[in-house]
């Protein structure tokens, strides 16, 4: 809530042009052009009592969604429209292009009777994801983003669905995840993919910008089959496979990137021997985690995991192991402490020192006689 109270202060700088001191006016005190909206936003965000404010960014997130969705022109909504969206998901306005390029374009739409929102994407890559987006709007799971519809021809297609409120994993990667946390988030990615893959439908292009996360923080996959970005950036593709081949295997490597990327915060490096380096993270990470890395990212095919639900099997086993070892009673195997130790060898001096006097009378006793 803190954080939220700070986008406040940007929201207004934006607005107005000059900070929220003291008493301030509201962004239409100032400018009435202002949609109505951005005051009762602006009043949330800067609420005194944190209780008061918006508890979470995906909240603030959709509001500020349907501010600027008021002014937005129906244009594009009319071209979505005309292309059957609205058998799907009804009468809709436009509220935000999330992504456009020449090849495409996704855009975030609200129904104007239950104030449902959804994402349409549209690709000219012929029939791309088209196959896969069928077979998804009957097929569902926890972890895979639900598709409402999709159609298309020869010249492009479109694909409607469920809009993740909380982002996608792309925008939670500016710093470095503990290994528990990489590993939460990619078991749910592995669940997702395990049904994909069980029900013959490959991903393709798994990137951490499709992944998806939901209320609850839910991870969902999505886009599959789809164009890679749309686009053709000339860079590196990390996520893809070293055979460069799409299938399932190919979908557990773009997995195993990233997890990588996830813990270390880099690509995946290797020696000559195409052994994945993890010197770096081999005092954080329990051996078998590194192993698991190991065997999503094997260079060849035959050195990687067959399936996700081997990687789940894994770690199912790994987390049995914990929990039983945390179970086990502790042994008190600390070292006696110095003083105890020290009072012994005086005990012993002791006791030898009466021993020679002892035997000293003794002989002299002896020699007497």
């Amino acid at each position: 809530t803190t954080d939220i109270y700070a986008i406040g202060v940007i929201i207004y700088e934006i607005l107005v042009g000059k900070k929220p001191l003291g008493r301030f006016k509201l962004p239409t005190e100032i400018d009435g052009t202002i949609n109505p909206r951005f005051d009762t936003i602006i009043q949330k965000c800067l609420a005194q009592e944190a209780k008061d404010r918006f508890q979470s960014a995906s909240e603030l997130k959709n509001e500020i969604l349907n501010a600027i969705g008021g002014n937005k022109s129906a244009a594009p909504t009319e071209d979505l429209t005309a292309q059957g969206a609205e058998s799907f998901i009804g009468k809709c306005r436009y509220l935000d292009t999330i992504n456009e390029t020449p090849y495409g374009s996704t855009v975030l739409v609200e129904n104007k009777v239950n104030k449902r929102l959804f994402v349409i994407k549209r690709h000219t890559k012929g029939e791309a994801g088209r196959k896969e987006a069928k077979l998804l709007t009957t097929l569902k799971h926890r972890n895979i983003a639900t598709i409402i519809g999709s159609g298309g021809d020869n010249r492009g297609t479109v694909i409607i669905s469920e809009y993740a409120s909380g982002g996608a994993l792309a925008e939670r990667m500016v710093r470095k995840y503990d290994w528990e946390k990489a590993m939460a988030i990619v078991l749910q990615i592995a669940a997702g993919l395990d049904f994909a893959h069980k029900n013959n439908i490959v991903h393709g292009n798994l990137r951490p910008s499709n992944v998806f996360f939901f209320e609850g923080d839910i991870i969902k996959v999505g886009d599959f089959g789809l164009p890679v970005h749309y686009d053709s950036t000339g860079k590196k593709d990390w996520y893809a496979p070293p055979e460069h081949k799409a299938s399932k295997q190919g979908d557990i490597y773009a997995l195993g990137v990233i997890l990588h990327q996830l813990i270390t915060g880099r690509t995946p490096q290797y020696d000559p021997m195409d052994k994945l380096r993890l010197d770096d993270v081999k005092m954080f990470v329990p051996e078998p985690v590194r192993m698991m890395m190991a065997k999503l990212l094997g260079v060849r095919v035959i050195n990687r995991y067959k399936s996700c639900e081997e990687l789940l099997l894994d770690w199912e086993a790994f987390a049995r192991e914990r929990e039983q070892r945390a179970a086990r009673p502790v042994v008190n195997s600390e070292p006696e402490p110095v003083q105890s130790s020290m009072q012994k060898w005086a005990w012993l001096l002791i006791g030898a020192g009466v021993i020679i006097v002892v035997v000293g009378i003794l002989l002299a006793i002896g020699v007497s006689k």
